[in-house]
Order: structure tokens, then sequence, then C-alpha cells
């Protein structure tokens, strides 16, 4: 059985290794090998949901419905790793080049797959699943929600600060301890 509070204690403890993110990948590998409970336990809604916030390390619920636009294309600008427990997770990349945002390649994600970036990657997410939403634990190494960070609009790619309600369709992150 999948324990919240449990995962996140092994993700602070893993913050003291000399390659965090990739410690924090294998314990989320881990975690979704099994993405039934990893769903029982989670019993997540469409959204975002704060799972732990502190100044090292975010945790998120991400559930994105099926049928929704891809995200805006954003920064974290700190190491990032995904967990997929439902679903299809596409995501795009992007990369700076000559003052403009140009494509990167891209990598789909599908039930028991991970994913680490690091803190220079620009990407862009979308559930390309027309049935089922797509489910995904999200571990940043900091405090995603008050960092200085960047999305890009479409069609023209146009930097901006990042506004989570622009960024995702169905709305900003939630914070249900806050």
């Amino acid at each position: 059985m999948f324990d919240v509070d449990g995962f996140v204690a092994d993700c602070r403890t893993s913050l003291t290794e000399s390659h965090p993110a990739l410690a924090v990948k294998e314990l989320l590998g881990r975690a979704v090998a099994e993405p039934g409970a990893v769903a029982t336990a989670l019993r997540a809604e469409p959204g975002v949901v704060v799972l732990h916030r502190s100044p090292e390390l975010t945790l998120l619920s991400v559930v994105i419905a099926a049928g929704l636009p891809p995200t805006l294309p954003h920064d974290h600008r700190m190491w990032a790793v995904v967990g997929i427990y439902g679903g299809q997770e596409d995501n795009q990349f992007f990369r700076r080049a000559d003052g403009a945002l140009v494509d990167s390649g891209g990598r789909s994600l599908g039930a028991s797959d991970t994913l680490a970036m690091g803190d220079d990657m620009i990407h862009a997410i979308h559930n390309p699943l027309q049935h089922s939403a797509l489910a995904a634990i999200h571990v940043y190494g900091g405090d995603l929600i008050a960092a200085e960070r960047s999305m890009w609009t479409r069609p023209d790619f146009d930097e901006q600060p990042y506004d989570d309600t622009k960024v995702l369709s169905g709305g900003g992150i939630r914070d249900p301890r806050a």
C-alpha cells in the first residue's frame, strides 16, 4: 500500500544524497510500479493538489482530465521528477535559442514510467487520451509554488512570469492544507 506520509519522509531523506533527483526518481519508480495502490491512496480529483510543500521539496498530485489542451510551456528552475500512475503524459520539451523558444523533442510516459528533469528544463504537458485522465505525482527540489519562474504563451512563445491559472487549463494549484 502506498503511504503519502511515508513517501514524503523518504523523499526528504533523499535530499541528503549526492544526487537527490536520481534518488527520488528511484523512490518514485518503486511507488508507481504499483499504480493501483497509488491511485487508491491519493483518490485524486482533476487538478493539481499540493501533497507536501517546504523550502526544499514540493510534491504535487497532478490529474489532467481527458480532452484538455496542453499546458503552456513553462520552467521550474529546480530539478523535477514525474511518476505516472494512470493514463498518459506527453511531454514536449523546449530550449532557448537566439532569444526564442524552440521545440526540442518530447517523450510520452505511461503508467509506471518516470522522468527526471534538470533545473533548466522547459516543457509543456498534455494528456492525449480522450477516454481517461492522466494521473501523476510530480516531485520538485525546492518550493515550486514560491519560485519565480516563466511561462510562454502560444502561439508566439512570448515569455511571461509564471501564472498557474493560465498554464493549467483546469485552474490553479490547490493546497488543502493552507
